[in-house]
């Protein structure tokens, strides 16, 4: 006998989630741990990190590093929100989502290559919340 998520939708309330909702937290813990990397980065070579001139946005790289953390610890949070339950985190996920590509965007002229990575994967990670239907999982 097998079980479908509609059946489980009629016994406990909720959907059961499947790939869409595993594929989106894979997409935000990945830019977590990325952001996280970045952040630590930031702290331990801030000798090493310099800017070009005229940037007008410009803080101590150690800023950037602790924006950079808890950036990476707030998008940590979302995702296990998101693997928990999908329906109520969307929207803090996407809001989550938005402040992380506001701080890689601020962090592009620092590590360009780097801020772009993680710019594609929020942006992905917020058309898979944006998109996703409880309806479409079965």
């Amino acid at each position: 006998m097998t079980t479908k998520s509609q059946d489980t939708e009629g016994v406990t309330g909720q959907v059961a989630p499947g790939g869409a909702t595993f594929a989106v937290g894979a997409l935000l813990s990945t830019s977590a741990i990325l952001t996280f990397i970045v952040g630590v980065f930031a702290l331990a070579a801030d000798k090493l990190v310099v800017s070009g001139p005229g940037y007008r946005y410009t803080f101590q790289i150690t800023g950037w590093g602790w924006v950079n953390l808890l950036t990476g610890l707030v998008l940590a949070a979302v995702a296990l929100a998101v693997f928990l339950n999908p329906v109520q985190a969307r929207v803090g996920a996407i809001i989550a989502t938005c402040l992380a590509i506001v701080v890689s965007f601020l962090w592009l002229p620092y590590y360009p290559p780097g801020a772009i990575v993680l710019i594609a994967l929020d942006v992905v990670a917020i058309c898979g919340l944006a998109s996703w239907s409880a309806s479409r999982e079965a």
